[in-house]
C-alpha cells in the first residue's frame, strides 16, 4: 500500500469526520443521506486502523468483515460488531431501487432510522480514534 502509516491514517479519520459532521447535518431533511454517509463514516474510520498499521484491506464496503479483519489485533472492535450489518446495509439500499420489492431510497428512510445510523457511526468513529491515539503513542501494533 503506497499511502499507509500513521499520517495517511490521519487523512482517513479526517475524511470520516466529515463525512460524519455531514451526516448529522443530514439527519432531518435528508434521512436517506445521512444512513449513507454514516456507513461511510464507519467504514473509512476502521479502514483508517488497516492503514495506521501498514495492513491490506479488501476494497469491500462490509462493516463486519472489516472489523473482524482487526478483531485479533484490537480485540474493542467486539464493542461495536452488533452496528455492523444495519449500517453495511445502507452502503446500496440508501442509494439504489430495488427491483424486487420497488422499495425507494428517497421514501424507505425515517429521522428515526438516520439517528439511529449516525449514533452507530459515532460510536465506531469514536472508537477507532481512541485507538488510533494509542498508535501516535506507542506506534503500530507489529512494531511493539
Amino acid at each position: 500500500m503506497k499511502f499507509s502509516g500513521i499520517e495517511a491514517a490521519a487523512e482517513w479519520l479526517a475524511i470520516a469526520n466529515d463525512d460524519f459532521e455531514l451526516a448529522e447535518e443530514c439527519i432531518e431533511k435528508k434521512p436517506r443521506i445521512a444512513c449513507y454517509l454514516s456507513q461511510q463514516t464507519a467504514e473509512k474510520a476502521i479502514k483508517a486502523l488497516y492503514v495506521a498499521n501498514n495492513l491490506t484491506f479488501e476494497f469491500i464496503h462490509a462493516i463486519g468483515t472489516l472489523l473482524d479483519g482487526l478483531k485479533g489485533t484490537y480485540p474493542e472492535l467486539s464493542e461495536v460488531r452488533s452496528h455492523a450489518s444495519t449500517l453495511t446495509a445502507y452502503e446500496a439500499t440508501t442509494r439504489y431501487m430495488d427491483f424486487e420489492t420497488g422499495a425507494n431510497p428517497l421514501k424507505e428512510y425515517t429521522r428515526e432510522d438516520a439517528e439511529t445510523a449516525v449514533k452507530m457511526a459515532e460510536n465506531i468513529l469514536r472508537l477507532c480514534e481512541n485507538i488510533y491515539g494509542g498508535l501516535v503513542r506507542k506506534g503500530p501494533m507489529k512494531n511493539r
